[in-house]
């Protein structure tokens, strides 16, 4: 049986919630027509190619995420990371659920309005995030390019901006961080 404790339980509790913020957010990039964030570009592509959910494809596409992380782990990977895989399922889940939620929102699919509505190398993060955010971008555009009736189906301005401006923003961060602190932020395999 597990003991979770009240800290565990805590911690469980802002995960989920931080998991539907997120959703949140790519649902008012959805519906805004901006484009969504570029972690999820491809996801929304596969939904407008093959007009399934994208809850489903988002699943979908997290679990390939991991499959793609173990083959490079291989042995490295740890068991505790196939936990994972019930991100996967919460995320999609709450992608649809914000899709619901805020398809009640009256946009005018104006850019003014809808930016109202949507304010293992040794690398830095912010620069893998950079580089990883653009190439989930370059690869919706070409899956919406040749199967789409529009290469922007699951792209716009507000995919473009967030596929740099997230990882240049976490990159001030930690230098502002280390400023404070003589400290570097590390992520690492853990």
């Amino acid at each position: 049986m597990f003991d979770i404790s009240n800290i565990m339980l805590k911690r469980i509790c802002l995960f989920t919630v931080g998991l539907f913020v997120m959703s949140l957010g790519v649902a008012f990039s959805i519906v805004s027509t901006l484009g969504t964030t570029p972690i999820s570009s491809i996801s929304y592509s596969l939904a407008l190619i093959t007009n399934i959910n994208i809850g489903i494809t988002t699943f979908v596409f997290n679990a390939a995420l991991i499959l793609i992380q173990f083959l490079i782990l291989r042995s490295k990977f740890k068991k505790k990371r196939l936990l994972q895989f019930i991100n996967c399922v919460l995320f999609g889940y709450f992608t649809d659920l914000a899709l619901y939620l805020v398809s009640f929102v009256p946009f005018d699919n104006t850019i003014l309005f809808s930016v109202l509505f949507s304010i293992v190398t040794g690398w830095r993060f912010s620069t893998i995030k950079i580089a990883f955010d653009a190439t989930m971008v370059i690869i919706s555009l070409i899956l919406c390019g040749l199967f789409y009736t529009s290469i922007f189906g699951a792209v716009n301005v507000g995919t473009i901006i967030s596929a740099f401006m997230v990882g240049f923003t976490l990159r001030q961060i930690s230098n502002l961080y280390f400023k404070l602190t003589g400290k570097r932020i590390n992520v690492v395999n853990q």
